[in-house]
């Protein structure tokens, strides 16, 4: 497989009520500063039922790029028509990294669509950062109890 196709950080939009969640929009900034680092754009991907006019929003906290899959299906949260939404456009665009926020239905989505992409998954992040000699992701998590922080190199 041939990863040089692979561009741009991600950022899975979460919406709860309506509402674009916090954690959404704080890992837009987080994938601002990681997408300026790397030379790359910031995407949003937005995945709901009448979410259309919430991508304006997201230009405002720094995607370059939103995507939008807005449909009365995804009304409620669901993983199967979530993942094959996600999935469908990650197989057209290619995304080097996505983030979704530590909630229940971002770890739920996180882990369905590591099984499909030839990809891992760091769960629990809590510092990110992009390794200046080599361009790769630095995602560092407690670990151990939380007594000492783990750094994991994503290649």
């Amino acid at each position: 497989m041939n990863f040089d196709d692979y561009r741009g950080i991600w950022i899975y939009i979460e919406v709860k009520d309506g509402q674009i969640a916090p954690v959404s929009l704080e890992l837009l900034g987080a994938g601002r500063a990681l997408a300026d680092k790397r030379k790359t754009e910031l995407a949003g991907v937005l995945i709901g039922s009448g979410v259309k006019a919430l991508a304006s929003t997201l230009f405002q906290y720094g995607a370059d790029v939103v995507y939008v899959y807005d449909d009365p299906i995804f009304e409620h949260y669901r993983t199967e028509p979530y993942m094959r939404a996600l999935l469908d456009c990650c197989h057209k665009h290619k995304p080097e990294v996505i983030l979704y926020g530590a909630t229940p239905s971002g770890k739920d989505l996180a882990s369905a669509i590591a099984t499909d992409l030839p990809t891992g998954l760091t769960a629990d992040t809590t510092i990110l950062d992009i390794e200046e000699d080599t361009g790769l992701l630095l995602a560092s998590r407690p670990a151990f109890g939380g007594n000492i922080m783990a750094t994991i190199l994503c290649t």
